[in-house]
């Protein structure tokens, strides 16, 4: 399941001092470098209907200093006609599972133990899209949600990004990821990687290869029949 986490002011004066004389023209630099990106972005969102990719999550363990976990797969992500997502992860290795959510509904299922959770994500229906952030959607409605700020140019194997970093409003979605890291493609305006930060230290962090924009993706990616015998929670 998408894996939620655990749950230095500077002096006023300081910020004078920082915003003068190259400074100024530094956060000029990186104001004018987040408009471009978000730019794209909203032009990106403007023809978006689909999204699929190979997908690789690895989890980072800030006391280990390591990470101790990694899982490769399928990524489908749609938007339906009411606005609401349509998406499916679908997980090869080290183990098979299928998370699915569509119309408020979240299921995972694990074929191995027969064993399905069936969640009513209700008010909580955004949060079931950080997966999928950056993908279509508007930068004003991100920046309704973050504050969002351009961090640099880097590519990501080899390919060149910029780095949008992402801080939450609502406190209590800063409770789960104090920030989210988008590396978006400057070839086409998507992410291909984010890094979802934990208060705690430990992230999350998601890589996208091979994408595809705009296919047609079947009903039925979004939709799982359950086969007898699964042991079925909600």
């Amino acid at each position: 399941m998408l894996r939620m986490a655990k749950r230095i002011a500077i002096p006023v004066v300081l910020w004078g001092l920082m915003l003068t004389g190259p400074q100024q023209d530094l956060f000029a630099q990186d104001n004018g470098a987040l408009k471009q990106v978000l730019k794209q972005m909203e032009a990106v969102g403007r023809t978006f209907r689909s999204f699929e990719a190979r997908i690789t999550k690895k989890h980072y363990t800030a006391v280990l200093k390591e990470f101790d976990s990694q899982e490769s797969g399928e990524f489908y992500y749609e938007r339906a006609k009411d606005g609401t997502a349509l998406l499916r992860q679908e997980i090869a290795n080290p183990g098979p599972s299928i998370l699915t959510i569509k119309g408020g509904l979240a299921t995972y299922y694990q074929p191995l133990i027969k064993q399905a959770q069936i969640y009513n994500l209700g008010k909580n229906k955004d949060k079931a899209e950080y997966l999928a952030l950056g993908l279509g959607q508007s930068p004003g409605r991100l920046q309704e949600t973050f504050d969002i700020k351009y961090q640099d140019a880097e590519s990501v194997a080899g390919i060149p990004c910029s780095v949008l970093v992402l801080k939450p409003k609502d406190p209590s979605a800063a409770a789960y990821f104090s920030t989210i890291t988008l590396w978006i493609k400057k070839s086409s305006g998507v992410p291909i990687q984010q890094k979802l930060q934990e208060p705690s230290g430990d992230y999350l962090l998601v890589s996208f290869t091979g994408e595809k924009l705009n296919t047609n993706i079947p009903a039925s990616k979004f939709e799982q029949k359950l086969p007898a015998g699964v042991d079925v929670q909600k």
